[in-house]
């Protein structure tokens, strides 16, 4: 069921979850929860859209395009801003933040039904125990409090349900999942897959894991719609068992706190186009917004009972925000034409998996990176980009800035972050490594790219996980140690950044948490 503004029904229940945030994590909250036969109120801070805005970028004209980017600066500074609807990206002059001028956190944000999942590029692989163990291998940092084993079922859910495309390739570093098959490499990456792989025994070249448009309609899902974006898989699928309300235009301000037992009853939400001020209720809270949003909202939320906001008792909450550096090389294929037309993104393409620090250990850098990119896509150019860990480090953390507000009078936040010295070696080895494969492959960069902090759209922690209360913010579960029912399922719980793309361990983190809420209320432990 959707409701509109005007309803007002829906605001009088008291729902046995609200899931805050309709993107990628939201959507599995809402599937699993409703599918479980709960009652699930969902809230998304952005209106509902139609298909066709997704779909049909014909009125966008590059004159038209450069006139809303006066709007957005700091939006339009991500690639995939020139490439789709531009107002699937949010005002900057209604979303206010604060960073450093002179190193700046680009915040991507996208506010409508669906989410960031209308716009991210739909690459979907999987963490390994290199991720997981690597505090206790190389003592820096937190250790996550769960193993690959222990997340294995769970990737393989979320890989069964979305359709995920790849080739078994065995290797620890990158574990293998439940595939569909794979769209073929072109001829140019074949030709640098076969170089490469000749030249250097430690590095294998492999087709991409994700998601593919070309792929046929799957499931209970609504064809209308991107197959990477929640409107056609697990939100669908949560508003057709009739148990779901979706609820746009809703800018969650903070959580409501039970003064008696400081558990979490509600939140407090502003209506985005009349401004009106409500509050809804449930006995379960679940915070989908995003990494920095699920971190406002927190820190927004003080009381006697959390004076440094719900789940703050630590005084981790914010602490330890995470990204991926990322450094990349663009130029053209030789000897290949314009004129094809061979897909981008999810699937299609090549990825490198990490080989730095696997087995030998380097002096001047820990942690290591991998690979993504494309050769003859989607004319003759190419692309090789590098993905880096970026450590942990308590000085990269959100704050609530106590003296800026966004357009609905809500307190928003400053973002400290900077590259440390490991990063930038780690880079300096990575632009080095690529370079040289390039070379051998015969193919020349023309253009160099250090994507600034936050650019690529992978902002992760600052509510970790962790084994005590005094480490961390959420336990193994995701679940509040300060409020057991009030669980966070975005990127915000991570504890390292790891060098893969994180959507699909979201998610598959999303999943596990769901499972443990629905035995935890039949128990009646929340």
């Amino acid at each position: 069921m959707s409701v509109g503004s005007g309803t007002n029904g829906w605001k009088e229940n008291v729902y046995d979850a609200i899931v805050v945030g309709s993107g990628i994590t939201g959507g599995w909250a809402a599937k699993e929860l409703t599918e479980a036969g709960l009652n699930v109120l969902i809230l998304e801070a952005g209106p509902g859209i139609a298909p066709h805005e997704v779909s049909d970028l014909s009125t966008w004209t590059r004159e038209r395009r450069l006139e809303t980017a006066k709007k957005q600066p700091v939006q339009s500074r991500h690639i995939s801003y020139w490439l789709q609807n531009p107002t699937l990206f949010v005002d900057d002059q209604d979303h206010p933040y604060t960073t450093d001028s002179s190193n700046p956190f680009v915040w991507i944000r996208g506010r409508q039904v669906g989410g960031r999942s209308l716009t991210w590029g739909a690459v979907t692989v999987r963490f390994s125990d290199h991720e997981f163990l690597a505090p206790e291998r190389d003592g820096i940092g937190a250790s996550w409090p769960l193993n690959y084993s222990e997340l294995e079922p769970f990737y393989d859910a979320v890989e069964r349900f979305i359709g995920i495309e790849g080739t078994y390739e065995r290797l620890a570093q990158l574990p293998d999942g439940v595939f569909l098959p794979p769209p073929p490499l072109t001829r140019s990456e074949i030709r640098f897959k076969q170089t490469v792989e000749e030249s250097w025994k430690d590095r294998k070249v492999i087709g991409s894991r994700g998601i593919s448009e070309s792929q046929g309609t799957l499931h209970n899902s609504d064809s209308r719609w991107p197959r990477k974006s929640s409107l056609y898989g697990t939100l669908h699928a949560a508003l057709s068992t009739g148990r779901a309300t979706l609820r746009p235009d809703s800018v969650v301000s903070h959580l409501l706190v039970d003064e008696n037992t400081a558990a979490i009853k509600g939140v407090s939400c502003v209506d985005r186009v009349t401004r009106e001020i409500f509050e809804v209720f449930g006995r379960v809270i679940v915070l989908c917004p995003s990494t920095i949003e699920s971190l406002r909202i927190m820190l927004n939320s003080k009381s006697c009972q959390h004076p440094g906001g719900v789940g703050n008792s630590s005084g981790l909450l914010g602490c330890y925000l995470l990204d991926h550096m990322s450094v990349n090389l663009v130029g053209t294929v030789p000897g290949v034409k314009n004129g094809s037309t061979n897909p981008v993104g999810g699937a299609h393409g090549i990825y490198i998996p990490r080989f730095r620090n696997l087995h030998e250990t380097r002096k001047d850098f820990v942690r290591g990176y991998g690979m993504l990119g494309f050769v003859q896509r989607p004319e003759n150019q190419f692309l090789l980009s590098s993905l880096l860990e970026v450590l942990p480090d308590h000085r990269n953390r959100i704050e609530i800035d106590e003296n800026k507000v966004d357009s609905w009078g809500i307190k928003t936040v400053r973002i400290n972050f900077s590259y440390s010295a490991n990063e930038y070696k780690m880079q300096e080895d990575a632009e080095t490594t690529m370079r040289e494969m390039l070379q051998v492959a015969g193919l020349t960069p023309t253009q160099r790219e250090v994507s600034a902090p936050g650019c690529y759209v992978h902002e992760l922690g600052g509510a970790r996980m962790g084994k005590t209360p005094a480490t961390s913010v959420l336990n193994r579960f995701n679940q509040c140690w300060d409020a057991k029912n009030l669980f966070v399922l975005d990127g915000s719980c991570f504890v390292t950044s790891g060098w893969q793309n994180p959507t699909l361990t979201m998610m598959a983190l999303a999943v596990r948490a769901c499972t443990y809420m629905v035995d935890e209320l039949k128990r009646g432990n929340i």
